[in-house]
């Protein structure tokens, strides 16, 4: 995962947006115009945010939102949720903007009894790939 992370950060936006074409690589254009010369890069981050407001329906960005926010472990195995959790925080990523908010939502979501368990690694330093492994 950390591998794939360095891969978005440093070369997802340019892969993304080669890509484009229609709408999409209009938009694309018309933004790379607008920047100021020596502008520095977008994140990853900054790029899903702007593509998402753009390209994204209003009520379907609503939607996504309160799946997000009523995600709860439940019936699933810890994989399953956090597969779930995942695939929700890719498309909300406005939602966990930091490490340690993505590790509290996942902790938050998970069955009571490993709640009670995982509260101590909120502030422990994990990241969330350790997080995930211990709930697991």
């Amino acid at each position: 995962m950390l591998q794939i992370v360095g891969i978005l950060e440093t070369s997802g936006v340019s892969f993304s947006t080669f890509q484009f074409f229609g709408a999409a690589f209009r938009w694309w254009e018309a933004y790379e115009r607008c920047r100021s010369v020596g502008a520095s890069p977008l994140t990853w981050k900054e790029f899903s945010v702007l593509f998402l407001e753009k390209f994204v329906l209003q009520s379907s960005t609503e939607e996504l939102r309160r799946q997000f926010e009523q995600l709860r472990q439940d019936g699933m195995s810890v994989t399953q949720y956090e597969m779930r959790f995942s695939e929700l925080a890719c498309q909300e990523v406005w939602l966990v903007p930091t490490d340690r908010e993505r590790i509290r939502r996942f902790i938050d979501g998970l069955t009571y009894h490993l709640w009670l368990f995982m509260t101590k690694e909120r502030v422990s330093g994990a990241t969330f790939d350790e997080v995930f492994d211990i709930a697991r």
